[in-house]
């Protein structure tokens, strides 16, 4: 007999909450898909050396399963729910005379059965996409990857122990509670809260307090906007720091306001004489009423939760995409040693490095070097040479000038033509991210000549800005950087020698960190006084490195970039996803028990005379305000936000993406996000649609 009850409760249970159980099977798939790429057995880059996965492998491991644990809040939120929709029927079953300690047992199994097939189902479904998603990654690293179905043991009974842990949790919870509550509770433990109608007063602080957090939002962000006139797209860290902490928490604020707000207005129309008598729209606006009264913080939760889905998914994959863009401009060379002199007191002590020693070390690594240039900087005017002590600012650091013939060397390995430049000419190179037109505009309207210590007098060239991308370690300070005739240079003081070359052959990653290690070392025991007068001296120093750091290498900085960008991609994608779901799954639910609640409200209506489209057509509306109240709302909020990322760095995004990029970077997921939300609420209209016509077909 238990046996068939336990059958037919999980069989109604998969009609009244299929939204419940599509989204477990939705979680599980991703969560399979996206640990499959950490399995053991899933070789992703088949032992290529020009690749580590292991950070990539641990970043998405170790976010997935705390981004997870979601999952378990949600769990227990619906199985709570559950409990309290069936709570009068578990009170049938202990008038009839069962044990609650078999109610309990029931339940429990109930659950379980319902929640551990769903996750079968979804791990079924996690293979294919598994196959998809290592084939994405294939393409992104290596540029070509075909699919392959991703089914791996250690994943399954991963994926499995997850869910079925959260399950056993939940489960265990709600049995203890059934077994423990008296049978009158049991019988008032549906009674949901009707939305008391609160004082006028605190209505309309929380509407006060609406208008006042979003007008703030509205006018930081109006303010911050103009911060890019004044720091020409280049705000400060700490000054967008603070414009959008402020922003963030209002937006909080202003939410969590909000509802209380809407349940007022709700009771300001429900007054006016017209919407009264105008049809059933009082009854509609009653149900509004109480559901947004008794469900505020609810629904507040969801906005803020929507809100982030749709910031990650936006956001996240940006950042990706302009990492990865940022690369080619940061790595141009195969390696790259930036050389200081932040910490040397003396001008005398600056060294003209020799780094004949690199070509030999790399040839003991079987690597051989195909062009390079030791890239000399100098100061355009010697008291621009500040020490620790000196400096007002530890940045605090002079625009340096370099050689034509190092610069144009420079160009040739990055794929550039070579420029010319007359003997008493200069010019400037910007850094790749920086407006290139303003900054030739405001230098064309100021002085063409410029006067050195020694008297000579150079003219700016016709083409006075380049920008084109030649690494980072050119600019000192101020990202721009000098270009003079040689034989001027000749009569500069040094400042400092970076290095740049380009290898026959791609370096190995695992050889990377060793040919680092050697090269320090070399150049420490070449240039021992350095360390001798200096590192004892500042070591104790937060921001002390040595005097040759960093040392890159395309081989690695690639592995890194790539694999952190595609992984950034990844989990905006998953936790946007799994955030949005959620709460459609919550709003989906709610609506779905009002059709189940207001039964015998459908009943009257109907046997008073109102006409049943009438009647579904209230209860259609009641649900697309519920469901679409929060995505609103929350789109809108998104909205600002995601505009507070374009001023900060909508100058990496126009550079590293395009606007294109950037529109085609919105749409895809607005697109994936509202396919999403389509789906919920056709599932969700589906079924309080079949709960209202059986109610009315009831009705003899």
């Amino acid at each position: 007999m238990y046996a068939k009850l336990l059958g037919n409760n999980i069989k109604k249970a998969l009609e009244d909450y299929v939204v419940y159980f599509f989204t477990l099977v939705i979680s599980s798939t991703l969560f399979f898909a996206f640990l499959s790429l950490t399995s053991r057995y899933n070789d992703i880059l088949g032992g290529d050396g020009n690749y580590s996965l292991t950070l990539f492998q641990n970043t998405i491991r170790y976010a997935v399963l705390a981004i997870s644990i979601i999952f378990v809040v949600l769990i227990r939120y619906i199985n709570t729910y559950m409990l309290r929709q069936r709570s009068r029927e578990f009170s049938v079953y202990m008038i009839l005379g069962m044990e609650q300690r078999t109610i309990a047992g029931q339940f429990f199994s109930e659950t379980f059965v319902f929640g551990i097939v769903a996750v079968l189902a979804g791990c079924i479904l996690g293979t294919a996409l598994s196959g998809m998603m290592t084939a994405f990654v294939l393409r992104t690293t290596t540029g070509f990857g075909a699919f392959r179905l991703g089914f791996y043991p250690d994943t399954v009974i991963l994926t499995l122990l997850f869910f079925g842990t959260a399950f056993l949790f939940v489960g265990a919870w709600n049995s203890r509670r059934i077994y423990k509550i008296k049978l009158i509770d049991l019988l008032n433990e549906k009674k949901a809260n009707e939305g008391q109608r609160k004082k006028k007063g605190s209505y309309l602080f929380s509407l006060v307090i609406a208008l006042v957090c979003f007008g703030v939002c509205g006018v930081v962000l109006y303010n911050f906007s103009h911060m890019n006139g004044i720091y020409a797209g280049n705000i400060p860290e700490e000054i967008s720091n603070r414009y959008q902490t402020v922003t963030i928490v209002a937006a909080i604020a202003g939410i969590f306001a909000l509802y209380n707000a809407l349940a007022f207005v709700i009771t300001v129309i429900r007054k006016r004489r017209k919407w009264k008598n105008r049809n059933i729209n009082s009854v509609l606006l009653g149900n509004l009423f109480q559901k947004v009264s008794s469900t505020a913080r609810i629904l507040s939760i969801s906005t803020l939760a929507i809100t982030i889905s749709l910031v990650a998914f936006v956001i996240l994959p940006m950042l990706a995409e302009i990492t990865m863009g940022y690369l080619d401009y940061r790595m141009p060379y195969d390696i790259m040693i930036y050389n200081t002199y932040m910490y040397i007191d003396e001008m005398d002590d600056i060294p003209e490095i020799d780094f004949s020693f690199i070509g030999n070390i790399l040839q003991g690594h079987g690597v051989t070097v195909s062009e390079e240039v030791s890239q000399k900087s100098y100061f355009v005017w010697e008291r621009d040479f500040n020490t620790v002590d000196t400096r007002e600012y530890w940045r605090d650091l002079p625009r340096l000038a370099m050689r034509i013939s190092e610069y144009n060397a420079m160009r040739r390995m990055a794929g550039f033509e070579p420029v010319a430049l007359a003997d008493n000419g200069f010019f400037m190179h910007l850094d790749y991210e920086m407006d290139m037109e303003s900054t030739a505009e405001s230098i064309g309207t100021g002085t063409r000549i410029l006067q050195l210590d020694d008297g000579t007098l150079l003219t700016l060239a016709d083409t006075a800005v380049y920008n084109e991308p030649l690494g980072q370690y050119l600019f000192n300070s101020g990202g721009s950087v000098l270009v003079f005739p040689d034989a001027v240079c000749d009569n500069l003081h040094l400042a400092r020698t970076c290095y740049y070359a380009n290898t026959e052959t791609v370096i190995p990653y695992n050889l990377c960190d060793s040919i680092r290690e050697e090269i320090s070392a070399a150049f420490q025991s070449r240039y021992e006084y350095l360390f001798e007068r200096y590192e004892t001296k500042y070591d104790t120093d937060r921001r002390y490195s040595s005097f040759i750091n960093p040392i890159r290498f395309r081989t690695q900085e690639n592995n890194d970039t790539v694999l952190t960008a595609t992984s950034v991609r990844l989990l905006g994608i998953y936790s946007g996803i799994i955030f949005f779901i959620i709460c459609m799954t919550v709003l989906a639910l709610h609506g779905v028990a009002d059709s189940i609640d207001h039964r015998m409200q459908y009943r009257t209506l109907h046997q008073m005379g109102v006409d049943r489209d009438d009647i579904v057509r209230m209860a259609s509306r009641q649900s697309l305000y519920y469901f679409f109240t929060p995505c609103v709302i929350a789109f809108m909020i998104a909205l600002l936000l995601i505009y507070s990322f374009v001023v900060r760095y909508g100058h990496k995004v126009f550079t590293y993406i395009g606007s294109a990029g950037f529109q085609f970077g919105v749409m895809i997921p607005g697109l994936l996000i509202l396919l999403i939300l389509v789906c919920y609420y056709g599932a969700t209209i589906y079924t309080i649609r079949r709960n209202l016509n059986r109610t009315l077909n009831s009705i003899r």
